[in-house]
C-alpha cells in the first residue's frame, strides 16, 4: 500500500496527498485521457499474453512479462512526447507501445481522438509494431537484425522524433546512461527530457547514486521511475534497504520524491506531468517510485508467492481501470469486450506475421558501431 502521509510534493510547498494544489488533484483533463490510456494498457496486456502463451507452449525459451506493469509504463509514457528520451526495461512494453505507436493508426475507431497537445512520435505505426514483434522472435526485421530476441535494442529516428535507448543487463547501469542523455538535450537547449524506468533493485547500486547526484547538481532534465515491485528477482525489498519509502532518497539530493500509486495511471500521469513541466522548465531532475504488484516471477520460470500473489491480482490494473470506466459510464462492458478483442487480433496477426519472417543469415557480420 502507497503511505499518502509520507509522499513528497513536486513544488516547494509541500502540498499533501489530497486538496486543492495536491499531486492527487486530477482535472478533467487527465480523466478524458483514461480511455486512451486503458485502450494502450489493453494492447500492452494482450502483446504479454501473446507471448506468454507462446512461451507455455515451447515455442519461445524465455519471456519477461510486463503484466501488472502497464498502468505505470503506459501513464509516464503518456506524459513525454516526440524528441524526449525513452529508457526501458524488460517490463516496459507498455511506454514502448504508448511511445511507438499511434492506436488511431493501428486500430481505428478504437477510441475517440482527443486533442491533448502532446507532439507525437511520427512514422509508420504497423511497420514498428511488426518490427518489434520481429525482434522478440530474433528475425532478421527485427530492430537488431536477428543478433538477439529481446528488448536490448536502440530505435533512433531522428526524422521522427523517436530516441529509444534499450535496456543494459545490469540495470543500475542504465540510470548514468539516461543521465547523459538529459546532459546532451540541456547542452543543446532544446528543452527534450529523458525518462528512465528502473527497478527498486537497481536503486542499492552505486550507480543509481552517483547518476542522481550529477543529475541534481547540474539540474539535468531527467525523470526516474523506480518501478517497485517488492523484489528483486528473486530478493524482497525487507533485506534490500532500511528506508520507509525509496521516494525519500530524493531528499538526499535535493530534488522532489513523490511515492504513487503504480496501480491508477491517472495518479501517475499527473506526478509525470508536474515532472516533465519540471524538467522542461530547467528546475531539474525528479525521482518518482511507483508501488506496484510483481504479478509474474522475474521471468516466466520463477514463482510468486502464492498469497502474495493472490493479493495482487485483486488489484489488477487493468481490471481496476476497467471498473472505473465502467463505473463512471465511459464504456460498457461490451465495449471492453470489443477493445480486448481488437487488440488481441491485432498482436494475433503481426506476431504470426513476424514469424513468417526469415530468419538472420548467421553468416552476415554482426553490426556493433553505427553507420
Amino acid at each position: 500500500m502507497v503511505d499518502h502521509a509520507r509522499r513528497s510534493s513536486l513544488s516547494d510547498d509541500k502540498a499533501t496527498a489530497e486538496g486543492p494544489g495536491s499531486i492527487r488533484e486530477i482535472d478533467a483533463s487527465v480523466h478524458d485521457s483514461l480511455r486512451e490510456m486503458h485502450g494502450y494498457m489493453r494492447l500492452a496486456r494482450e502483446w504479454d499474453l501473446r507471448f506468454e502463451k507462446m512461451f507455455r507452449t515451447g515455442a519461445l525459451s524465455k519471456w519477461y512479462s510486463s503484466i501488472g506493469n502497464e498502468a505505470t509504463t503506459v501513464a509516464a509514457a503518456c506524459a513525454i512526447e516526440a524528441g524526449d528520451s525513452l529508457l526501458t526495461l524488460h517490463r516496459d512494453s507498455g511506454a514502448i507501445l504508448r511511445h511507438y505507436l499511434d492506436i488511431h493508426e493501428i486500430l481505428p475507431g478504437l477510441i475517440p481522438e482527443t486533442s491533448s497537445g502532446r507532439k507525437s512520435v511520427g512514422g509508420d505505426s504497423r511497420q514498428r509494431f511488426l518490427r518489434l514483434a520481429c525482434q522478440m522472435l530474433g528475425r532478421k526485421h527485427g530492430f537488431s537484425a536477428g543478433h538477439e530476441r529481446s528488448y536490448h535494442y536502440n530505435l533512433i529516428e531522428e526524422q521522427h522524433g523517436l530516441i529509444h535507448i534499450g535496456m543494459i543487463s545490469h540495470l543500475g547501469s542504465m540510470i548514468p546512461v539516461a543521465a547523459g542523455t538529459a546532459f546532451a538535450f540541456q547542452q543543446q537547449g532544446n528543452h527534450q527530457v529523458a525518462l528512465n524506468f528502473i527497478g527498486e533493485g537497481a536503486t542499492s547500486t552505486g550507480d543509481f547514486h552517483e547518476a542522481l547526484n550529477i543529475a541534481s547538481v547540474w539540474k539535468l532534465p531527467f525523470i526516474l521511475v523506480i518501478e517497485n515491485n517488492r523484489w528483486a528477482f528473486s530478493t524482497p525489498t525487507s533485506q534490500q534497504y532500511a528506508c520507509h519509502q525509496l521516494a525519500d532518497r530524493g531528499q538526499g539530493y535535493g530534488i522532489p520524491g513523490v511515492q504513487v500509486d503504480g496501480n491508477d495511471p491517472e495518479a501517475v500521469f499527473t506526478v509525470m506531468s508536474s515532472a516533465v513541466d519540471r524538467a522542461r522548465s530547467g528546475e531539474g531532475p525528479t525521482l518518482i517510485e511507483a508501488m506496484l504488484g510483481r504479478h509474474r516471477g522475474h521471468s516466466e520460470v520463477d514463482l510468486v508467492p502464492a498469497d502474495e500473489q493472490d493479493g495482487y491480482s485483486s488489484q489488477d490494473p487493468l481490471d481496476l481501470v476497467e471498473k472505473k470506466l465502467v463505473d463512471r459510464s465511459t464504456l460498457s462492458v461490451s465495449d471492453l469486450a470489443e477493445i480486448r478483442n481488437r487488440c488481441a487480433s491485432l498482436v494475433m496477426v503481426l506476431v504470426d506475421e513476424a514469424m513468417s519472417m526469415p530468419q538472420p543469415d548467421p553468416d552476415l557480420p554482426r553490426r556493433i558501431h553505427a553507420d
